[in-house]
């Protein structure tokens, strides 16, 4: 990993300190004098850097979403990629649970769809390299499969009680309903544009 800036370590730990005061309390009662003094920052630093705390926790899941896309980023199948954003998920879901009943909803909402939705790419493109296949069908077929995950992701995430299913389990049915389909529906795409052509 490349070495970090005294910007974005200074972010970093400003972040850490909304995290850490997030498992206290509501974002939108979080203050920014609390997380300066947290983190021993002065307002003129956070300043700086944010214009508000909700510009701070939409920069949270920028970062957080561009290192677990760019740990996987050769990868060629689903597995690696989506495991990984589980067990983000499960991770800071605390957290997680403090944004989506903020003002800041909308960010987390944006960083799930984004970054399933650039994991979608990054497969499709992968698996679709010696394929002669329109990039309009890959944006489409990497939609369709962006919306499917997202929902199954976030309908998965408001079931929080004991019967809701484990994360392993979610990436087993995932990987039995998604894994080959994608190929096969690039083939097919592939043969229908090669029989196109002949006439």
């Amino acid at each position: 990993m490349a070495s970090q800036s005294s910007g974005e370590k200074t972010k970093l730990l400003i972040a850490n300190s909304l995290r850490k005061l997030m498992k206290k309390k509501s974002l939108d009662k979080i203050k920014i004098r609390e997380i300066v003094e947290d983190c021993g920052v002065n307002r003129q630093t956070f300043y700086y850097h944010f214009q508000d705390i909700y510009a701070l926790v939409e920069w949270i899941y920028t970062y957080d979403g561009k290192r677990i896309v760019d740990d996987h980023k050769d990868d060629h199948d689903w597995s690696g990629i989506i495991k990984e954003m589980f067990n983000y998920l499960e991770e800071h879901q605390d957290e997680i649970k403090c944004v989506v009943n903020s003002k800041a909803d909308k960010f987390f909402h944006d960083f799930i769809h984004e970054k399933i939705g650039t994991v979608c790419r990054i497969v499709i493109d992968g698996v679709s390299q010696k394929m002669k296949v329109e990039d309009y069908y890959k944006d489409f077929i990497a939609n369709f499969y962006t919306y499917a995950v997202c929902g199954v992701v976030e309908c998965w995430m408001k079931n929080r009680n004991a019967t809701r299913m484990s994360s392993d389990e979610l990436i087993r049915l995932f990987n039995l309903t998604i894994r080959g389909n994608v190929m096969a529906a690039l083939r097919r795409c592939e043969a229908e544009t090669a029989f196109l052509a002949q006439d």
